[in-house]
Formats: structure tokens, sequence, C-alpha cells
């Protein structure tokens, strides 16, 4: 007969370690080793598998070896099982006195030697599969075994009892002769989470015998005037025949389910909340499609996470952290029915699972959830507010499947954190197209920057005083050709590359094309007074890598560093303002200019000004644009002029399109000009054109259009 391999289970929190011990026990043959991390992970195997031996770690986080081997050596299951202990540190009288005390069978030190374990580990084996043959020779005497200590009755074929010995008296709290003349059901009760329930439990149990020869299951007793417990019952008929007596052995697993239920808990809930773990959570989500598909309901699934928990737990700490999830998990509860499932998915992401609830009646529940959650918290008397934002997704009669609706609930989120945060969003299937549509031009953005094919155009600057051109600002384009049926504008594909580390790859190489620029201009005369603007985004500026991809860049061109200016909006320094400092006070330390791009468009440009060393501010062209049509926006402009001048900081007005909005801020005191009216961003072959002494002479500063 074939042996069944010994399962050794290695449990120890490195994972070199765990791969270091199942290497040495490679020689034993007939073995299958399984690993564990911790403590929660070893309990979780031990529903499913019984091991020869466990190697089990002394040092853990959470759960030490010594917990753990006492709470595996407390279960009826594994009570049994031998465990050898291992640790790193030496080994004293008390350390080893409390592994055994523990349920340990044995102890080793670390670095242990191979031999040793080796054979220690060959003689389990060897014991466990000497008492995988004898269980089968001992198959015709498990009856006789099982007597002791277990409840025993003999029922009639009528399921009367007609034989109880002293401790089934004792289970059922009566006399053995009370015992006798009643019926098996007037004690034997099935688990309610059986399945279909059976009128007749004895005639139900007796087809089963009949059929399969045994019949065993957790079922209830109910003894005498007390309360039901549960216990387990094995019936096997006594002989041969059509009208055979049956024997049921019982006993009272009441300890055991205990335990089993905490393995189970333990195996499927999150620890910290209590609530739902991940793969729970989505066997319950897959179950519950099942149903809707079989009974045509709707299943609707909420993913949220919570806005800026990082924050809190950098500024406040972990442990406040915790007890916040914890507080959040509560409030949850409040909310949601019974019957409704909600999870801890990991770190601040939360899911609800809500069955025979329409679209309309999910997105109430989520904006309740939003409502409750943004009521302020007290953690160790700290009054803390948070937000969350959630992602509704709906399948009717399971059409969509598991994978398909947390696709949807998580597009359904994010849509709700691009739209503000604190807030609730139900999927639309645009949204999926438009996720497809943004992968697609993340990947593509990939493919261009690794083959370094980004266009940058340079809009020109013009000084009205010195009526030149002064200086252009670099713009990065999608490449005309080779990368989708047609460019993307900037407005598209730069939040999305935001998104991602390609922001930083992409404003590298626009900036080094600038420099490149810059230096070859201080080659040609009637170009070396040329600046060019480059503009960071608030990912690149609050980078820790930055200023080393910045001076790295700038070492490797030649030209004055004041024409180089680097142009920072207010999100760029908003929500790190101290390392901003510091790092725009570097850039400025190295010669290279500042600018404030859209000034005005904030809340603290001023602020700024006076903080930050910026040579120049960027009039945003909503306020351009507005200049000869709004009084109030006149004065305003005016106002920046004044307060430039104050603070002897240049300023540059965008998006001037037409001959009165030139005019308008000229009068304002505006000098250098962006826009339309001068020039559109050109590629490098028509910059060069544009700005050859023989073209600027013919244009005579004025309007230049393009086909």
């Amino acid at each position: 007969m074939d042996q069944i391999p010994s399962k050794i289970l290695i449990v120890d929190d490195f994972h070199s370690n765990r791969i270091a011990l199942e290497k040495l026990l490679q020689p034993i043959n007939n073995i299958e080793i399984f690993q564990a991390s911790s403590g929660d992970e070893t309990l979780g195997l031990l529903i499913y598998n019984h091991f020869a031996l466990i190697l089990l770690d002394v040092n853990m986080p959470g759960m030490d070896g010594y917990e753990v081997a006492e709470l595996i050596s407390s279960t009826e299951a594994h009570k049994h099982t031998p465990i050898v202990m291992l640790t790193a540190h030496d080994s004293t009288t008390n350390s080893i006195l409390k592994a055994y005390k523990s349920g340990a069978i044995d102890y080793l030190s670390k670095p242990i030697e191979p031999t040793i374990l080796l054979n220690k580990v060959q003689q389990f084996v060897t014991l466990d599969q000497l008492q995988s043959k004898t269980e089968a020779l001992k198959a015709e005497r498990e009856l006789i075994l099982e007597v002791a200590g277990q409840g025993v009755i003999k029922l009639s074929n009528d399921g009367v009892i007609q034989f109880a010995n002293s401790k089934s008296a004792q289970l059922t709290k009566t006399l053995s002769s009370q015992l006798v003349s009643t019926h098996f059901n007037d004690w034997f009760k099935q688990d309610n989470q059986q399945l279909p329930k059976q009128t007749d439990f004895f005639g139900y149990i007796k087809q089963q015998v009949k059929q399969y020869g045994q019949y065993q299951q957790k079922i209830y007793l109910s003894p005498a005037n007390d309360t039901s417990f549960h216990i387990e019952i094995t019936c096997s008929a006594q002989i041969n025949g059509e009208n055979a007596p049956i024997i049921v052995i019982f006993q009272d697993i009441t300890t055991r389910v205990t335990l089993e239920n905490k393995l189970t808990h333990l195996a499927n809930y999150d620890p910290l909340t209590q609530l739902a773990n991940r793969q729970y959570f989505h066997d319950q989500l897959q179950r519950a499609l099942i149903r809707a598909k079989r009974s045509d309901n709707a299943v609707s699934l909420l993913m949220l996470d919570l806005d800026h928990f990082k924050e809190i737990n950098d500024t406040l700490g972990h442990d406040i952290g915790d007890e916040l999830l914890q507080a959040v998990s509560s409030r949850l509860s409040f909310v949601l029915r019974e019957t409704d499932l909600s999870a801890r998915l990991g770190g601040d992401e939360f899911a609800i699972l809500l069955e025979d609830v329409s679209e309309l009646s999910a997105e109430e529940v989520a904006r309740k959830i939003v409502l409750n959650i943004s009521k302020p918290f007290v953690i160790q008397e700290k009054e803390i507010f948070v937000e969350t934002s959630i992602g509704v997704a709906c399948s009717i009669g399971g059409k969509a499947d598991k994978t398909t609706l947390l696709k949807w609930a998580d597009i359904a989120l994010y849509e709700a954190k691009s739209a503000g945060r604190n807030r609730t969003q139900l999927f639309l299937p645009a949204m999926s197209e438009q996720r497809e549509q943004q992968a697609y031009i993340q990947q593509q953005l990939r493919n261009i920057v690794e083959d370094e094919a980004l266009e940058v155009h340079y809009q020109p600057q013009f000084s009205v005083k010195l009526n030149c051109f002064t200086g252009v600002e670099a713009l990065v384009r999608w490449p005309a050709s080779g990368y989708g049926n047609k460019p993307i504008s900037p407005a598209v594909f730069i939040p999305i590359a935001e998104q991602s580390h390609i922001i930083h790859e992409i404003g590298a190489q626009v900036l080094m094309q600038s420099c490149q620029l810059l230096s070859q201009w201080q080659n040609e005369p009637d170009k070396k007074h040329l600046t060019v603007s480059v503009n960071l985004s608030a990912k690149q500026i609050n980078s820790p890598t930055f200023l080393d991809t910045l001076e790295s860049i700038l070492a490797e061109y030649k030209f004055p560093m004041a024409l180089l200016i680097l142009e920072v909006t207010e999100t760029a320094i908003l929500n790190h303002l101290d390392s901003a400092i510091r790092i725009i006070n570097t850039i400025k330390s190295l010669g290279v200019k500042l600018a404030l791009d859209d000034f005005g468009t904030g809340y603290s440009s001023l602020n700024y000004l006076q903080k930050l060393p910026f040579d120049i501010i960027k009039i945003d062209q909503c306020f351009v644009q507005q200049v000869d049509q709004c009084h109030k926006t006149s004065a305003l402009v005016k106002a920046v002029m004044n307060i430039a001048t104050a603070c002897n900081i240049e300023v540059v007005a965008e998006g001037v399109e037409t001959k009165n909005q030139l005019e308008h801020m000229t009068i304002l005191g505006g000098d250098k000009i962006q826009g339309y009216y001068y020039s559109k961003p050109l590629n490098i072959q028509d910059l060069l054109g544009f700005l050859s002494p023989s073209q600027l002479k013919k244009t005579n500063h004025q309007q230049i259009t393009f086909s």
C-alpha cells in the first residue's frame, strides 16, 4: 500500500531560515513540507492539515513560539502533534522548561547541527508513517477504542434507545434507566447549519448508514433541563441485515468547536478590526454572485479608503492610526445591516458587500458611510477628522463576475478620489473605457520615454520695452507620428504621467533638451541672450532625487545658469512647504532663476512671494484674457504689477492672443508677453527659423500667423 507523504511544517518569520531548513530536510523521503511565517498563518494551516512534525521558531512578531505551541497543544485535533522548538538564542533551563510546558517535545538551538536535526525528523517521519499503516489494521477495533470516555447507545430499527452506557447518562444529565426506551430524536438534534433540515433525523441517519455503512457528523445534544451543546456522533450498523440495530458513539466537543471556531476566525478575519479579511471577503463575494445569478438578484460592492490616512499615521503615530481604523470599522458596522459583510482589505482599504440591494440603495448606503465617517473621532483624547471616498459597483443577476465587479468598484473609487475625495461615485461603463484609454496612454508614454522620442516645443516671450524676443518656454509635446493614430494633448497625457513615475523621466528629458539648446545658443551671438523656461511638476520638486538629477544635467552643459528659468506652481509647494522651500533655495544657490507659474490662481501667492526667492511671476492667462473686458480683472493685474515692482520681480503675461489684450497689458505696466499674439509653441526647426535675424526683421514684431 502506497504511503501518504508525511507533512512537516516549518514556522519562522524569516524566509531565508525557512528555505534553509527545507533544503536541509531534502534527503528525507516521502515528506511534504509546508511553510508559515507567523502564528496566525500556522493556525490557519492546522485547520486543513495534520502534521507529522512542526519545527517552530521561538522568536516571532505577534504570537511567539511558546504561545503558538500552547494553542496547538490545547486543541483536540493537534494535541499529539510533535513540536520541536528552534531558537537563535542561548538555551537556558527556564527557556527549555517553558518550551516543554508549552507542549514542545524537543528544543534545539541555532545554528542547528544538520545530522542531529535529520535524525530527529527521520524518527518522527518513521513514526508517522508506521501510524498510518497501523490505522488501516486497527479499523476493525476502532469501535471498541472509541468507547473509552464516550457515550455509547444501541438503537432499535425504529430509533428507540435499547442500551446506554454510563457516559451517555452523564452527557444527557439523566439516568441510564431513564434514557432507555426513549427515542433518539428526543435527545439528538441537527446542527442548524446542516441543510436540508430533516424532519425525522433518525430516519435520515438510518438511510445514510444503510447506504454508506457509517454516518459521522457534528450535531447538538439536548440534555435534560439544560442547554444544548455540540457533540460528534458516529453511527454504525451492529450487524448486516435489514433490521440491524445501530450503535451510536458520541462525545462532547464543545472545547474543540470553540478552538476550531477561533482558528477559523483567525483564518478569515482581520485581527485588528475584526472585519472579514481579503481572502474571506473575495470568497463570500464569489458565493454572493452565484446566488444572485440563480435568483436574478443584485449584488452591490462598495470599495473605500480613508483620505490622507498616511498623514495621520506619520504625524500622530501608528497606534492612533490603528485605533482610528478600529473606530472606522465600528461606524461601518453601525450603518450596515446584519446581513451585509464589511472587510478590511489591507491598510486603510475597506470593502462592503450588499446583497439584494439596488444601485440607488447602494449609493444611499455609501452616502451614509461618507457622512458618518466625516464626523470627528476622539482617539486618545485627540479629536481627529478623517474622510472617505467610496466607489460603488453593481452586478445584476451575476452578469458581472468577481474580477469584473472588483475592477468596476476600483475604477469608481479612483473617479471619486479624482473628483475631490470625500464623496461617492457609482461605476458607469464610460469609466472603464476611460481607464483603458488612460492605461493605453500610460503604456505609450513609457515607450516614448524609453525611445527618447518626446518632442519639446518652445513658445517665444517678447519684451515690449526692448522690442525683441528675450526667451522661450519649453513645452512637452506628444510625437507627431509613430505612437498612436494621432498626437495626444498635454492636457490629457501630463496628468496621466503625474500619476506614475513617468513624469520624472519626462521632466528630466525636457530639462536636458532645454539645457542642450541653451548650450548651443552660446555659440550664436544673436541668440546667446535668450532664456529657456522649464516647468517643474509637483511630483518632480517633491522627489528626493530631483536635486541630484538637476545638478547632473547642469554639469553636462555650459551656459550662464541665469539663462535657465525653472517654473514652479503653487501646487508643487502647497503640500510640502518646508521641503519645497529647502529645494527652491538650493536651486537658487545654483544660479538658476525661479518663476512662480499661474500666479493668482492659488490661495497663498503673496505668502510664497514673501518666503521664496522668485525672480519672475507669470500672470495666468485666465486674468490676461479678461483684462480688456473686466474692470476688476484689470485692477487685479495692476496690483500684481505694483507688487512685482516693489519686490523687484519680473512679470510675464501668459496667453496674450489679441492686440487689445497686448495694449491693455502694456498700459498696466506689463513688459514681457507670451501668447499666440506673437507665436504659438514651435518645434525646434520652426523656432530656429522664427528667431533668425532675417525673419525677425521681416515681421517687425507684428503678429505672426501660421497655417
